[in-house]
């Protein structure tokens, strides 16, 4: 009986498990310059105009980031490259967190979009506030929305912000039946 309540606790949160969520650490030996840009398309993710950036030996470039080998970094020149994105092909619904270092004053907005490449309707925007020096600070954001984005517009960030450990951030029903299945498993844990 126990192995049968254990089974639907699981069965009833399974569905927040149903697809891999999105999550990107940017953990990889970057060359200088690299462009992220479908490095994580077999997440169904594509970049543009986001540089991946590699730390130095002793962790300094980007101190105390989430994950400390790589991040990413927007650099548009203002002639031929002048909007960065993030495109998800099977979308993020309801809030993308990330976590974020900006030495600058500068306004920063990330927006999402339920277009590709900041097209269609703005479902939601975030401000960034400045909160490093020189990158060493680390602040995790999230951009809640309505619908489901298919594109994030990083122009904003562009030449100031290093991104690190973008993910989406589950839907309320998906963390409702995940904490359905722990009570009931508790509760049928506590009648044993």
């Amino acid at each position: 009986m126990k192995l049968v309540s254990l089974a639907l606790a699981f069965g009833l949160a399974s569905p927040a498990f149903a697809d891999a969520p999105l999550s990107i650490d940017f953990e990889k030996t970057w060359s200088y310059g690299e462009e992220v840009g479908s490095t994580y398309a077999a997440d169904g993710v594509t970049f543009t105009n986001v540089l991946g950036l590699s730390n130095d030996a002793d962790f300094t470039y980007f101190g105390n980031a989430p994950s400390p080998l790589g991040v990413a970094f927007v650099q548009l020149d203002g002639v031929v490259n002048t909007a960065a994105y993030m495109n998800v092909a099977a979308g993020v619904t309801g809030g993308l967190s990330f976590f974020y270092s900006a030495p600058s004053d500068v306004p920063v907005a990330i927006k999402a979009y339920a277009g590709l490449n900041g097209t269609g309707a703005l479902l939601g925007s975030i401000d960034l506030t400045a909160n490093s020096a020189d990158y060493t600070t680390w602040r995790q954001a999230v951009l809640s929305f309505s619908g489901t984005a298919l594109s994030f517009d990083l122009t904003g960030a562009a030449n100031v912000v290093a991104l690190d450990n973008i993910s989406a951030v589950p839907e309320p029903s998906s963390v409702a039946l995940m904490v359905g299945g722990a009570a009931l498993l508790l509760a049928r844990r506590r009648r044993s």
